[in-house]
């Protein structure tokens, strides 16, 4: 009996060594793994016409299949406003799928959607949807209302560029054009969904601060770019990334690539969104757990890629010449050692001098 008790003794000692190393290294892979959501934005689909901003349906398929054979995690993306919204880990390989506009090729991509049982968001351009021949009909909509898999977000009434109207008029007026376009939109959102989804997707992905504020006091929850990266738990509310698959980052290699990316963590980073106080700015971004990461790069969209200097947990770039573009898209880029993957930040900023 008592050697039975030893034998048994042992056999459990060596279970639980066998089920904390198991735990440890599941932990492990949730600390690697599980930290981001890939937001996809799509626009048109099959449009030959449209290569820069289409993806074709052979491509879409192949994606969507991917995704399936892969088993991605794709989610509603009320789901993750509300993982963002409780600070709470992001499973590993999700996926949120959203398509902005509402052109009438959104039916074709519905049709395979709804084959694999993938929930998506469309952001209606409320100017556009129910009356232009481009775009869906009222009739159109309505089948997509229907359907549990399909949420619905606002792209703004006009679709104007609000960040480029902010560098020639007074902060004032500016707000109170956000709020005339932002309330017309809603009132066609009410006519035609029946209610008004608050979240929103800036138009051509661009964004301000005052703009910001104008749409938190207007009660929304969630508001989108095009910044090209993904997205971590700390990612804000107001500037939640997408992963733009159109023209030639429709392909499968770019489609994986972005897949496979994970969130730099910066912290701070200068110069801020928006417009720039001073020209050329300061760039510089603060990284948590900098020994994590080796061969840092830093991104500006009129110089390309630039190796950055690094001192402590600071990653910066000294420019010696003023900035030429009113917009500019910053990323710093570095590789994890740990994982072996590209980890990127992405923000975007304006110059009032630019063109």
């Amino acid at each position: 009996m008592f050697r039975d008790l030893k034998v048994l003794s042992r056999l459990t000692g060596l279970r639980s060594t066998i089920t904390a190393g198991f735990l440890l290294i599941l932990s492990i892979s949730f600390q690697v793994f599980a930290d981001y959501a890939t937001v996809l934005i799509y626009h048109k689909f099959g449009e030959k016409k449209y290569p820069t901003t289409s993806v074709s349906m052979d491509d879409f398929k192949k994606q969507l299949n991917y995704l399936k054979k892969n088993n991605y995690n794709v989610i509603p993306l009320s789901k993750l406003i509300d993982y963002l919204q409780r600070k709470e880990e992001i499973p590993p390989k999700t996926v949120v799928i959203t398509i902005d506009d509402g052109y009438k090729s959104t039916m074709r991509a519905y049709e395979l959607l709804k084959k694999y049982r993938f929930p998506f968001t469309v952001f209606l351009y409320m100017e556009g949807v129910g009356r232009y021949p481009d775009y869906l009909t009222k009739q159109q909509i309505d089948i997509l209302k229907k359907d549990p898999l399909v949420e619905f977000g606002n792209h703004s009434y006009s679709h104007k560029r609000f960040a480029l109207m902010l560098k020639d008029m007074d902060i004032k007026e500016y707000k109170k054009l956000v709020v005339e376009d932002t309330l017309k939109a809603e009132k066609r959102l009410k006519k035609i969904l029946g209610f008004v989804p608050k979240i929103y997707a800036y138009p051509y992905g661009e964004y301000t601060k005052p703009m910001i504020q104008v749409l938190k006091e207007m009660g929304y929850v969630a508001m989108f770019t095009q910044d090209p990266q993904n997205v971590s738990e700390d990612t804000p509310l107001w500037l939640i990334h997408r992963q733009p698959i159109v023209g030639s980052w429709a392909k499968m290699k770019h489609f994986v690539d972005v897949l496979n990316t994970e969130v730099l963590p910066v912290y701070k980073h200068s110069p801020d969104i928006g417009y720039i106080k001073e020209n050329p700015p300061e760039i510089w971004a603060k990284l948590k757990n900098p020994d994590r990461y080796r061969n840092c790069g830093v991104y500006i969209s009129e110089l390309g890629w630039i190796k950055a200097i690094r001192s402590k947990d600071r990653l910066f770039i000294k420019l010696d010449k003023p900035l030429k573009r009113w917009k500019n898209r910053i990323g710093i880029t570095c590789w994890n050692k740990e994982t072996g993957r590209k980890a990127i930040f992405f923000w975007s900023i304006y110059n009032r001098e630019g063109k």
